[in-house]
């Protein structure tokens, strides 16, 4: 990764007194890449998994058709795309495919019906499952949920497929629209692939926030990072916290005594 990567380092105070007792210091490190890394964009794989149950009749349903097919719009043919809905059952709107007919992929999230009750692990697990047809180092792979509402009975089995994606380098992100979706699961589930939860309070936003995910994915251009830090004598580590896009406590992993 050399010059694809600059990093850069500030501590909270401009110089420490020589003390006999233990001094907390806190250092930001940045990450940055090159413009040239920065021009490539890699491919992606993304599975849309998108709630059709009953309470997302109305406003619901239109904006998230709206949204699914602006990132139709987003995606080019090196991108691949599968749509999957669900309800109490699971449906197969469009499987894993090139971004190539981007109207025949619009005809098929128009079809896309409210009704039903909420199972979201039968949506992940067929979400997953077209996922791993294009798993590749060379492309961002990538889940994005979106629900409005409590799963009934298969909180284990959403958990569980979290970790699933996590081990084969698959994230997802979570969001939850409105009031009446399980936060603690939605943020269990994204934390165990290394995505991030978040809420959308009103329907009218669901576009804003499937665009910002997306454009949140063409922007990477490293993945599976390591940052490994050489310490001085006598220092040690605390806490490692990603700060951006999403704070999220790292953890770290001693390599020896520094």
């Amino acid at each position: 990764m050399n010059n694809h990567v600059t990093l850069t380092s500030r501590l909270n105070k401009a110089s420490l007194p020589v003390m006999n007792t233990q001094q907390l210091v806190y250092v930001l490190v940045e990450a940055a890449p090159s413009a040239t890394v920065q021009a490539v964009q890699m491919p992606l794989n993304l599975a849309l998994v998108l709630d059709k149950s009953g309470s997302m009749q109305g406003e619901k349903i239109q904006n998230l058709r709206s949204a699914a097919k602006l990132v139709v719009d987003r995606l080019g043919p090196q991108d691949i795309i599968s749509i999957v809905a669900f309800s109490d059952r699971k449906y197969l709107i469009a499987e894993s495919q090139p971004v190539t007919d981007k109207q025949a992929l619009k005809q098929k999230i128009d079809r896309i019906r409210d009704g039903g009750g909420t199972a979201i692990s039968g949506g992940m697990g067929q979400g997953l499952a077209e996922l791993e047809k294009a798993l590749s180092a060379d492309r961002i792979s990538r889940m994005l949920l979106l629900t409005d509402g409590q799963t009934f009975g298969d909180e284990k089995q959403c958990k569980q497929l979290g970790k699933k994606a996590g081990d084969k380098g698959i994230v997802v992100n979570a969001l939850g629209l409105g009031d009446d979706w399980n936060e603690d699961l939605l943020d269990e589930v994204a934390e165990a692939s290394g995505g991030v939860a978040d809420f959308i309070d009103s329907p009218a936003k669901i576009v804003g926030f499937f665009q910002s995910a997306v454009q949140a994915m063409q922007d990477t251009v490293v993945q599976n990072a390591q940052l490994i830090l050489r310490l001085a004598n006598g220092i040690t580590p605390r806490q490692v916290w990603q700060v951006l896009p999403m704070i999220s406590n790292l953890g770290y992993r001693p390599l020896s005594d520094r």
